[in-house]
């Protein structure tokens, strides 16, 4: 229905999309709550980044909050790029946001980034690859495959995220990562095998443990 309408409410905030992006989901504003509580001083300029920046909800939806801060989104799909440029011009934001063509499974891929970063976000494919066929089919016929395969084990994402997370954040810096039904506990175990501190993950509305909170 989303993207018959050609838009989606997040965080109370209407962001446009099209079949090249994920529809924003009540879930992953779970990362906006954690990020609004962990990052208590809302007026201080922040530096933002956000790894697979699809519709662009998370990192404008922050940028929105955090009105002195700024972000840099990377997204590998430049039918995304495009979608998340017209939501940051409509948001307002889109002079504190750098929006950037990129791809983390190639290498190098963090050299264009700047940073390092006092938060980066991400919500990144973790559907296993041999499941995504069985999703609904409002997900597995019509949602881009990029923004779901997460590869055999579903983590495949968050390995990339890993190796270079400890020269995108700055030290006493945070990680929130959204994450799928029982993964937390691995990829808790990915990160603090490369220098990061596990914090308690946060919920969403069912209860399920949705993202994972790490401290640099």
């Amino acid at each position: 229905m989303a993207y018959i309408l050609g838009e989606r409410e997040f965080w109370g905030l209407p962001f446009k999309v099209s079949p090249a992006v994920l529809v924003p989901r009540p879930d992953s504003e779970t990362i906006i709550e954690a990020a609004l509580a962990l990052l208590a001083d809302h007026a201080r300029s922040w530096r933002l980044l956000d790894l697979g920046l699809g519709s662009g909800c998370l990192l404008l939806t922050l940028l929105h909050e955090f009105r002195a801060a700024r972000g840099v989104g990377l997204e590998v799909s430049e039918d995304a790029l495009a979608v998340a440029r017209t939501n940051a011009a409509a948001l307002k934001v889109g002079d504190r946001a750098e929006l950037l063509l990129g791809d983390w499974r190639r290498p190098g891929w963090r050299d264009r980034l700047g940073g390092p970063f006092d938060l980066l976000v991400s919500n990144p494919p973790y559907i296993e690859a041999a499941a995504i066929a069985g999703l609904m089919p409002e997900v597995s016929r019509f949602e881009p495959k990029l923004a779901l395969d997460g590869g055999p084990d579903g983590l495949a994402a968050y390995r990339a995220i890993a190796t270079e997370a400890p020269r995108l954040v700055v030290p006493g810096g945070r990680l929130l990562l959204e994450v799928g039904e029982g993964q937390a506990p691995e990829i808790y175990k990915i990160f603090q095998s490369t220098g990061f501190t596990a914090e308690a993950p946060w919920k969403d509305l069912g209860g399920i443990d949705r993202v994972v909170s790490l401290k640099y």
